[in-house]
C-alpha cells in the first residue's frame, strides 16, 4: 500500500478488544473537539549560565475521555512537557514559546502561583513517579487526602473526612478507618501509590497525568494499579496521560501513543498503528529492544550512541546520528510531520515520496504476528544439562531471620537450590519475597540463621577462616539495583572501580592499578577518560556499567545481579543485558540474576526459581516454566507480565494468587521433582493435581 493511500485501519482481530473499538475510537477522535491543545511549545532551562532547550516546538492535542501514552527514553522531555500543563516546572525552567490552550485559556501565559491554583488539582492533576517523595512523611495519610478534598471540593470537617475514607476505599485500600490514621512509612510501595492516586482523584480533575506510576512496582501490583486507574477513569470520566518507558504498560492502557525524542514528538498515532505499523526509526528501535521480541542466545538490537546535547542547536533530524537508516538530508534539514493516516503522524524523511522505500524490521513483523521470540531456543545447551556439570553455589536448607524473640522475622526459610558453573540462575518474586536477602547471604553480607551455603564445595556461611573469606570476597561479587545509591558520589570513577583491588592489594603499582581500571571500563563499553569523572556526570545506564566494572576488576567467578536493569529505559536495558551475556561468554561467569520482570528473566536465564514469602515454590528450566507453570503463584506472576502486543495484553486473563487455597494442616507440603529438573512445592493432593495438568 502506498503511504499516500493509507487510511485508518486495524487488524480484523484487533479492531475491538475488551469492548474498546479502536477503529470507532479513531473516528471519534477525528470528529471530537480537543480539551487541551499544545502548539509549538518551547521550554528552556538556565543551567550554569547556559540555555538548554528541553522542549523544541512540540505540539499535542488531547481529546476528552481518551488515554494518551507518552513514551521515550529518560531525558526525552516526557515529564517536562506535561509539567507545563500544571505549572510544575523547576524554578530555572520556563515556557519560552508556543501556546497551551485549555478551556479557552492559554496556560503558557500563566506567571503566578495564584493563576496555577485555579487549574492544578481542580482541573488537571498529576500522579508522580515516587510516591514517597510526594507524601509528607510527618503527616497521617488521611489528613493528606482530606487536605486535597477541602482545597478542591469545598467540603470541611466530618464531610471531608467521610469523603477521604470513601476515596481510600475507592482506590482499594482495605480497612480505611484504620489506614486513615497511619503514616506513609507504614504502607507498602503499591499502597503508597494508591494513596497518591487517591489524593489526585479526590480533586475531581478533568485530566489526570500519571508520570511513571508503576515503574518501581512488581508486575502483580502494577497490574492492579493499572486496573484501578482504568476503573476510576470510567467512573469519573477523566482523560488520562500516561508517561512511561514500559511499552507493556502502553499496550495495556493506551488509546493513542506519542513517541518523544530529544524534546519533540517524533511519532503519534492510535495504539494499534504505533505497535503494528510504526514508521519512525526510533519507534522501531524502542520496540526491537524489548526482551520479549528477542531470540534467546542472540543479542537484543540496542540503540547505539547517545541523544543530542540540547545545550546546542540541533541541525537536521535529532535521531540521525543513531539511525542506521539515516538519509543524507537527515543531517541537513529537520523533517516535517508526515501524515501516515488521519490519526497517525510521523516526523521522518523516510515518509517523503522521494525517499527510498524502507522495510520495517523483522521484530515489528513478529510483533504483528503475535510471535514472541524468546521461546526460540533450538540448539541452546544449558550448563545444568551437561554431563560434567560443576556445582559452583549450593544452598541447602537456608534460613535467614532478623530480630529476636517476639520481634523475630523469618525472611527466608528452608531454601534449596544449586547453581552450576556457567549458567544464569534467576530468582523471581514480588518485593519482600526474600530474593535480595538470599543474594546478600551468598556474598556474606547477610548472616544466616540455619542451613549451609557452599562455594566450590566449601561452606562459606557463618564463621570461616580469613583465607576463605578473602577468596569469597574476590570470587563472589554483587551488582546492586540502584547504581546511584551504590556509588560513592564524592569519589571519582577511578577510585570507585579500583576500591576492591586496593583493599585486597591485587595490583603491583599505580600504573598496574590504572591499567586494570581502564581495561575494566573498556570491557563494559566505557571510555578510559571516564575514570576522572564523578558518578553524577553519567546516565543511569552508564552508572550501572560502572557498577559492573567494579565487580569485574576483582576477576570474579560468580556475580549476584540484584535487579540490575529495573530502573533503566528499554534501550539501555538491552545494552546491559547484551553486556551481561557477552561477559558470561568471554569471562566464563556464573550469575544469580534477581528480578521481578519475568520477560527479562526469560530472555537471559537458563533456569528460574520462583520465591514467595521466603520459600521457593517452583524451579524449572526457563522455557519449561513458561510452557508448564504449575504452582498457582507462578501462574499469577506469569499472567501479570506486560506484553508489548496490545491485542495479547488486553485479552489476557489476570490471575490473583490467594495463599489460603493451600490446606497444609494435615497433608504437609514437600519439595518434589515432578518432571526432570522441574521442582514444585506442594502436598500430596496438590502434586497429584499438578501431575494431572502435565498429563493434559
Amino acid at each position: 500500500m502506498n503511504e499516500n493511500e493509507r487510511t485508518i485501519q486495524g487488524t480484523e482481530e484487533f479492531d475491538t478488544i475488551n469492548g474498546v473499538n479502536f477503529l470507532a475510537h479513531a473516528e471519534n477522535t477525528l470528529s471530537s473537539s480537543p480539551i487541551l491543545s499544545a502548539q509549538d511549545v518551547e521550554v528552556q532551562f538556565t543551567l550554569r549560565g547556559k540555555k538548554l532547550t528541553a522542549i523544541r516546538k512540540c505540539s499535542l492535542t488531547l481529546y476528552e475521555g481518551e488515554t494518551l501514552a507518552i513514551v521515550g527514553e529518560s531525558g526525552s522531555g516526557k515529564s517536562v512537557f506535561t509539567k507545563c500543563f500544571v505549572g510544575m516546572l523547576d524554578k530555572n525552567g520556563s515556557v519560552t514559546g508556543g501556546s497551551i490552550m485549555y478551556d479557552g485559556v492559554d496556560l503558557a501565559k500563566f506567571t503566578t502561583e495564584k493563576e496555577w491554583r485555579t487549574i492544578r488539582g481542580k482541573k488537571i492533576a498529576m500522579v508522580t513517579q515516587d510516591p514517597m517523595t510526594s507524601l509528607n512523611p510527618l503527616k497521617k495519610i488521611g489528613a493528606q487526602i482530606q487536605e486535597a478534598i477541602e482545597l478542591n471540593q469545598g467540603l470541611h470537617g466530618s464531610a471531608a473526612k467521610a469523603e477521604a475514607l470513601r476515596m481510600l476505599e475507592a482506590v482499594g485500600i482495605p480497612n480505611p478507618e484504620r489506614r486513615y490514621n497511619q503514616y506513609p512509612h507504614e504502607f507498602s510501595g503499591g499502597m503508597r501509590q494508591r494513596v497518591v492516586i487517591a489524593i489526585a482523584v479526590a480533586c475531581r480533575p478533568q485530566i489526570l497525568i500519571c508520570d511513571e506510576p508503576t515503574t518501581a512496582l512488581d508486575v502483580t501490583i502494577q497490574a492492579q494499579i493499572l486496573e484501578l486507574i482504568r476503573k476510576l477513569q470510567k467512573e469519573l470520566g477523566m482523560t488520562i496521560i500516561y508517561i512511561t518507558h514500559d511499552l507493556g504498560v502502553v499496550a495495556n492502557v493506551a488509546d493513542r501513543v506519542a513517541v518523544m525524542y530529544a524534546g519533540q514528538i517524533v511519532e503519534i498515532g492510535m495504539v494499534n498503528e504505533i505497535f503494528f505499523d510504526p514508521w519512525h526509526p526510533y519507534t522501531w528501535a524502542l520496540l526491537s529492544a524489548l526482551p520479549q521480541l528477542g531470540i534467546k542466545g542472540e543479542k537484543l538490537p540496542a540503540i547505539d550512541g547517545t541523544p543530542p546535547n540540547l545545550f546546542n542547536k540541533v541541525v537536521g533530524d535529532s535521531f540521525a546520528p543513531r539511525n542506521h537508516h539515516a538519509l543524507n538530508i537527515d543531517f541537513l534539514e529537520e523533517p516535517p510531520l508526515f501524515d501516515v493516516t488521519p490519526t497517525h503522524q510521523v516526523k521522518t524523511w523516510l515518509m517523503d515520496p522521494r525517499a527510498p522505500r524502507m522495510e520495517q524490521p523483522d521484530t515489528i513483523r513478529r510483533l504483528s504476528n503475535h510471535d514472541m521470540g524468546s521461546a526460540q531456543t533450538s540448539g541452546i545447551v544449558h550448563p545444568h544439562q551437561l554431563p560434567d556439570r560443576e556445582p559452583l553455589i549450593e544452598v541447602k536448607d537456608l534460613q535467614v531471620s532478623f530480630g529476636r524473640g517476639r520481634k523475630k522475622f523469618v525472611a527466608v526459610d528452608d531454601v534449596n537450590f544449586t547453581i552450576y558453573r556457567g549458567e544464569t540462575f534467576a530468582l523471581v518474586g514480588e518485593s519482600g519475597s526474600g530474593k535480595t536477602t538470599i543474594g546478600r547471604a551468598i556474598v556474606r553480607i547477610n548472616p544466616t540463621t540455619n542451613g549451609e551455603i557452599l562455594f566450590k564445595g566449601k561452606k562459606i556461611n557463618g564463621k570461616i577462616d580469613k583465607k576463605l573469606d578473602n577468596e569469597v570476597i574476590r570470587s563472589c561479587q554483587m551488582i546492586f539495583q540502584d547504581p546511584m545509591a551504590s556509588l560513592n558520589e564524592r569519589a571519582k570513577v577511578d577510585y570507585i572501580v579500583s576500591e576492591g583491588i586496593i583493599n585486597h592489594h591485587m595490583y603491583k603499582d599505580q600504573a598496574d592499578r590504572s591499567e586494570k581500571v581502564q581495561r575494566a571500563l573498556e570491557e563494559v563499553g566505557l571510555l578510559p577518560e571516564f575514570s576522572s569523572r564523578f558518578p553524577h556526570e553519567f546516565s543511569g545506564g552508564q552508572r550501572q556499567r560502572i557498577g559492573i566494572a567494579r565487580s569485574l576488576i576483582m576477576q570474579p567467578e560468580f556475580i549476584v545481579a540484584d535487579e540490575p536493569i529495573s530502573a533503566l529505559d528499554v534501550s539501555i536495558r538491552a545494552q546491559v543485558l547484551n553486556l551481561l551475556n557477552d561477559l558470561k561468554q568471554t569471562r566464563g561467569l556464573t550469575y544469580l540474576f534477581i528480578a521481578h520482570d519475568l520477560s527479562v528473566v526469560r530472555f537471559i536465564s537458563d533456569r528460574i526459581a520462583v520465591i514467595h514469602k521466603g520459600k521457593i515454590v517452583e524451579l524449572a528450566e526457563s522455557e519449561e516454566l513458561f510452557r508448564h507453570p504449575l504452582h498457582p503463584y507462578t501462574k499469577a506472576l506469569l499472567s501479570a507480565v506486560p506484553n508489548p502486543n496490545p491485542y495479547l495484553e488486553r485479552t489476557k486473563k489476570l490471575l490473583v494468587y490467594d495463599p489460603s487455597i493451600h490446606d497444609y494442616s494435615t497433608d504437609k507440603p514437600v519439595w518434589c521433582e515432578i518432571l526432570p529438573d522441574h521442582f514444585v512445592y506442594g502436598n500430596t493432593a496438590e502434586l497429584a493435581k499438578y501431575r494431572e495438568e502435565i498429563g493434559e
